[in-house]
């Protein structure tokens, strides 16, 4: 039985809150646009010095994340590790929406997004890092959306054979059934296998390189030189992986959990090895950050913006969140939990992480901002900015696209067939 027919109890006063809840965030975000609209959009910005803020770096968060999903989902199906095509569909959907709220984030914070989406076609600049990630980009988004639907098609097509009235004509409208006769295409799940292979093996290379782009928009930026080297590039990359393993590994106990059913020994046995990669991939992220640091401290022009997390205003959120909640204690958690194979450790490190890498992603992209290169002014950065932390309204706004993206997960988990039987 497919996990559309397996949606648990739904009609529970706790989901219904869960629901209404994630609806009244995202109804305060879209008050805060408005607000935006009719005042000016600089309520979203702390400093006019920090351009880049809050915004911005939740767009990294979460297309970092999705290209880490799509890593660990390809694993499946697109390099024939069978045993992980147990979380293929359900990670390939989360990319899907991680990437797209992705989007949605960096879009809000340009204003007059549109103006991107026309003139990247109209006058394309291909000597530049931003307009080849968005190419890249919008690539990787119609290949892994083609990919999700070679995976499920099968199964909406049976949904579909098995309804009636209005959700058979919409599961059929998902299965394209009528324009794949058309064009005379007859689908099997043989094909659609081969095909999703494919695709996403398309969705991955477009994928990887955007994420590799994102990393040298920063990478490239001679004029903030916490972020100028080779260091983020090949960073964002490790960081990916262990971001995709936090997300997939939390959000299948999540699921299991609320839904009431019993993981199988095969996923358990998965989940466990995943956790054990995801352990070794944060322990090689603390070497990473180490030797940033380190290194950093040596140069007078990076060291400025160093001291800013070692013992600045960013301090306490870098040693708390970056450190201690996003990579030590969740190693610990992440060995200890595999070695007594305990299902409830895993999610709490896989949250931990999320949160931490949330809060990294912010000191990352706002750090570097604090000492420029190059200062005009000739005054001290701390003495010309006024606040590190975000305003309120551009709280609301992330707060309702990170719960636009839990609510679609939500109806995704109800209404799609994200969970593969064992085979």
């Amino acid at each position: 039985m497919h996990e559309i027919t397996q949606t648990g109890n739904t009609k529970s006063p706790a989901y219904y809150i869960w629901i209404s809840s994630l609806i009244a965030i995202i109804v305060l975000a879209g008050y805060a646009l408005v607000m935006s609209f009719l005042i000016d959009m600089e309520i979203f910005e702390f400093s006019l010095k920090i351009i880049w803020a809050m915004a911005v770096s939740n767009y990294v968060f979460f297309v970092v994340s999705s290209t880490g999903l799509c890593m660990v989902s390809s694993l499946g199906h697109v390099f024939g590790m069978k045993r992980y095509e147990l979380i293929g569909k359900r990670g390939v959907f989360l990319a899907i929406i991680t990437i797209i709220f992705g989007m949605t984030s960096i879009g809000l914070h340009l204003g007059h997004p549109e103006r991107a989406m026309i003139y990247n076609v109209l006058t394309p600049n291909i000597r530049s890092a931003i307009w080849w990630m968005g190419t890249l980009y919008t690539f990787y988004i119609v290949f892994i959306m083609i990919e999700f639907w070679f995976l499920t098609r099968a199964e909406l097509a049976e949904i579909a054979s098995n309804s009636t009235g209005i959700k058979q004509k919409v599961y059929n409208l998902l299965t394209l059934e009528k324009l794949l006769e058309k064009v005379g295409f007859i689908p099997s799940v043989e094909k659609d296998h081969k095909l999703a292979q494919i695709v996403g093996a398309l969705a991955l290379i477009s994928g990887l390189s955007a994420h590799n782009t994102l990393g040298g928009v920063f990478g490239q930026t001679e004029a903030r030189a916490y972020w100028y080297g080779a260091y983020y590039p090949a960073y964002f990359l490790l960081s990916a992986g262990f971001c995709g393993y936090a997300w997939v590994v939390g959000a299948t106990i999540i699921t299991y959990k609320i839904k009431g059913e019993e993981i199988s020994r095969k996923l358990r046995d998965l989940i466990f090895e995943m956790a054990k990669i995801f352990a070794l991939l944060l322990s090689v992220g603390l070497l990473f950050t180490t030797y940033k640091l380190t290194s950093g401290l040596f140069d007078p022009v990076k060291a400025k913006s160093i001291m800013l997390l070692i013992k600045g205003p960013f301090s306490f959120p870098f040693y708390l969140f970056e450190v201690a909640i996003g990579t030590v204690l969740p190693i610990f958690i992440l060995l200890y939990s595999t070695r007594k194979e305990n299902i409830a450790g895993v999610l709490t490190a896989s949250i931990m992480v999320l949160v931490g890498v949330f809060v990294m992603r912010y000191d990352f992209v706002v750090v570097a901002q604090v000492y420029p290169l190059f200062n005009p002014m000739g005054k001290d950065a701390l003495e010309i900015i006024p606040s590190f932390f975000p305003t309120l309204m551009e709280i609301f706004v992330i707060a309702g696209i990170i719960a636009g993206c839990l609510l679609v997960y939500t109806l995704g988990v109800k209404y799609l067939p994200l969970k593969e039987e064992s085979h």
